[in-house]
């Protein structure tokens, strides 16, 4: 990814992380932009540069056109190198069309050859065509975090 690129990704990550944080209902939308730029701020503090990350665009074949991106990190502190995918974003008019499902296949083999053993990712709930996707892609739940609202009675 350019540096260019590395902009736009900001500009479209850092909101779409924002939005399916408040769609979840773990934030509230006027807290949402800032803690989104807090999120990307702490995981990618040297940008392109932050060692262990890598980001992709995801470009279409025919015309060459960025669709969407991918941003995968391997973890180097344990002996089983694993890999983990923190965002894999189709753009809206691109969707549906095999992108992602590609992308997965593409990333799987680029952490493979450096050395992860597994691939994770996170989904929320809500997202049921990102769930069936990596469903049908074979990956699992190993996991499941669960909130429920309170009130004081």
């Amino acid at each position: 990814m350019s540096p260019d690129a590395y902009s736009h990704f900001l500009e479209t990550a850092i909101p779409s992380y924002a939005k399916a944080n408040t769609t979840s209902g773990r934030w509230v939308e006027s807290e949402a932009m800032a803690r989104s730029h807090k999120v990307y701020q702490s995981l990618l503090p040297e940008g392109l540069e932050t060692p262990n990350n890598h980001l992709f665009n995801i470009i279409e074949n025919e015309n060459k056109a960025i669709v969407g991106h991918l941003w995968v990190k391997v973890d180097e502190n344990s002996q089983a190198k694993s890999a983990f995918i923190l965002s894999l974003e189709i753009y809206e008019r691109y969707r549906r069309k095999g992108y992602a499902k590609a992308a997965l296949h593409t990333v799987e083999q680029v952490v493979a050859e450096l050395g992860a053993t597994s691939l994770g990712l996170h989904v929320f709930s809500y997202n049921s065509a990102a769930i069936n996707l990596y469903a049908d892609a074979g990956y699992q739940v190993i996991s499941q975090s669960m909130q429920k609202p309170i009130t004081l009675s």
